[in-house]
């Protein structure tokens, strides 16, 4: 019997995704089924020692749903929320924790959890013993910055998250976890003040490079209907709050008066979206932003057809106000596309391994301006150190680092293989 691993995810896709649907083909779903799936994928293709199954917890659901895809099981598993109406704590699902309990008393498993602070994971570090669990941290986020600037009705769940994160589960989960994986360094120096250095290793995640590379701009125009006469901007991601999309909506108006021909891609969904499209009518600038899918077109677009759309862009920005990494502006430069990114977090580890781009400051559609038309009058071709970045961010690199912790801990834990 093959020792088995349990990659979970431990939040709703919904609470980000409102058109998130649970029963679709796993390889349709928003990021092809979250990083959880898409790491057992680039696993399941390095190494046959171990039997994987992707978990997940979804408030949609009334009961469970499972499929299984190329020898993975998937499993998705109700969720609910904890608190009240008015502050919520957050959400749990009982029946995944009551599964896990089940499962490692059959063989020996390994958990992977992903999101650190979660009620799902820090139960699952407390209820499970004997059998090894490591984090991978998704959370580079201030919660008190969070509660500061979110409108009062939601504000409260950042304010009980900070509350319960330092004194609740900080504590339960330093007691238990093995390993935490995270996205950054300034993450790394978090944790490894929490629990060590030697607990905490950095791990990204991956993208395909021969899919993301350089092609023809007007070939990925024409594939696109896009004018091969205007000047791009182009930006990838959810419309939600963190992603600072209105501070890139409000740079257009001054790059439009400097530079007539330019206009701005955005390729996303979200809740944010209505919002974003009513404050380019405001700015009346609406003529000026494709929103990408469009109303009553196709609800994603395909992760097949991304490539082109970094390739008609004269320049990518990410105006993010918190990310712990920024997987798009990898694509971005891994397509050689000129970026630009707010320097938070994980961003300039994007610039520092891949030796290009542009760091401005976050929340200034100012700096996003200057920044754009300095490059789109610059014209100069966009180099970076591809094979740097490749050590890096290559999902048969990434699946390979967390293939020799999985191997550490089962060895620890279950004997060496003789």
């Amino acid at each position: 019997m093959k020792e088995k691993v349990i990659l979970a995810n431990t939040h709703s896709f919904s609470s980000f995704l409102p058109e998130f649907r649970v029963k679709k083909e796993i390889n349709e779903l928003p990021y092809g089924g979250g990083w959880h799936v898409r790491l057992a994928q680039q696993i399941a293709k390095s190494t046959d020692r171990y039997d994987l199954e992707c978990w997940s917890i979804e408030k949609q659901l009334k009961k469970e749903f499972v499929t299984k895809d190329d020898n993975i099981l998937y499993r998705f598993f109700p969720a609910q929320y904890i608190g009240s109406k008015r502050i919520n704590l957050g959400e749990v699902s009982w029946p995944l924790l009551r599964e896990l309990l089940i499962e490692v008393k059959k063989q020996n498993s390994l958990i992977h959890l992903h999101s650190a602070f979660t009620w799902t994971t820090v139960f699952a570090s407390l209820y499970i013993k004997k059998t090894p669990i490591l984090v991978q941290c998704h959370e580079d986020r201030s919660l008190l910055q969070l509660f500061l600037e979110t409108p009062e009705r939601n504000r409260y769940y950042y304010l009980a998250s900070y509350l319960l994160k330092v004194f609740f589960f900080e504590r339960a989960l330093k007691k238990r976890i093995d390993c935490f994986l995270v996205l950054n360094k300034s993450a790394a120096r978090y944790f490894s003040r929490l629990v060590g250095a030697e607990k905490v290793h950095i791990s990204t995640m991956g993208i395909d490079f021969s899919v993301y590379r350089r092609i023809d701009k007007n070939r990925a125009r024409d594939d696109l209907g896009l004018d091969s006469d205007k000047k791009y901007v182009l930006c990838v991601g959810a419309m939600v709050p963190r992603k600072g999309l209105d501070y890139l909506i409000r740079s257009i108006p001054t790059i439009s008066e400097k530079l007539p021909n330019t206009e701005l891609l955005l390729v996303g969904e979200g809740y944010c979206k209505k919002q974003l499209q009513l404050l380019a009518q405001k700015l009346h600038i609406q003529d000026k932003i494709h929103f990408i899918p469009a109303v009553d077109s196709e609800p994603r677009i395909p992760d097949e057809k991304l490539p082109l759309y970094y390739n008609a862009a004269d320049v990518f920005v990410l105006p993010s106000l918190i990310e712990g990494l920024g997987v798009v502006g990898i694509e971005a430069m891994a397509c050689e596309t000129p970026f630009i990114g707010t320097n938070v977090e994980g961003i300039p580890s994007l610039v520092e391994q891949f030796e290009a781009g542009l760091l401005i400051p976050p929340r200034d559609s100012n700096a996003i301006a200057s920044a754009v038309i300095k490059v789109l009058e610059d014209g100069a071709t966009f180099s970076s150190n591809r094979e740097r970045a490749k050590n890096y961010f290559d999902w048969h690199n990434v699946a390979k680092k967390n293939i020799d912790v999985y191997d550490v801990l089962f060895d620890r834990y279950y004997g060496a293989r003789k």
